[in-house]
């Protein structure tokens, strides 16, 4: 496993991020039609299973850091995940939803920074810090864009495609983590007003 996870980064930073998706060797079939000879055209468990890994793995990552910082750091993953499915056609409709969630991360990012907080680092990464006072706002935003690439992941899996259903998962347990850290957040004023 650490094998592979090594492999993925060095693939990624030797020749960028479609290097380091893995090509579908197991079969592809489904909607691009890889009928089994590894091409790029088609649906693949590996790079499904990939996906969803990082997702998983990079969103709880992310909980280790100040809530300021968590925005950048789901902005990284979110992008990383949409490049590991970089020029496979059949995972477009996927790609174009984690894209989506980048995006609106982006916007956050960008229109929340906080010009007074310095970086985080966290090995080769940096994130940048929101100000404390758009956290609400921007886990909002955030919620709205997942729930929406939730929606079009599993209006896609409509078409018999359990992987986008699959990668749906993963989005739907990171809206629920994203959820609970409100929660944990707000927790103690809401107990207040019981």
């Amino acid at each position: 496993m650490i094998f592979r996870i090594l492999f993925l980064i060095l693939s990624f930073a030797l020749t960028g991020p479609a290097a380091a998706a893995p090509s579908g060797g197991y079969g592809g079939g489904g909607a691009g039609g890889g009928g089994g000879d590894g091409s790029v055209g088609g649906i693949s468990g590996r790079v499904t299973k990939s996906v969803m890994h990082s997702l998983n793995n990079g969103f709880n990552s992310c909980q280790r850091f100040k809530t300021v910082y968590r925005f950048d750091c789901y902005r990284q993953v979110y992008m990383r995940a949409a490049n590991q499915m970089a020029g496979i056609p059949a995972y477009r409709p996927a790609r174009l939803a984690l894209e989506g969630v980048k995006d609106t991360l982006d916007q956050i990012v960008a229109r929340h920074a906080d010009p007074t907080a310095s970086r985080s680092h966290q090995g080769f990464q940096s994130y940048r810090a929101i100000t404390p006072e758009a956290v609400p706002a921007a886990k909002r935003d955030l919620t709205r864009a997942l729930e929406e690439a939730e929606t079009t992941l599993l209006r896609s899996a409509g078409q018999s495609n359990s992987h986008f259903t699959s990668i749906a998962q993963a989005v739907h347990s990171n809206k629920v983590l994203l959820r609970s850290a409100l929660l944990e957040m707000f927790g103690p004023v809401l107990a207040l007003l019981d």
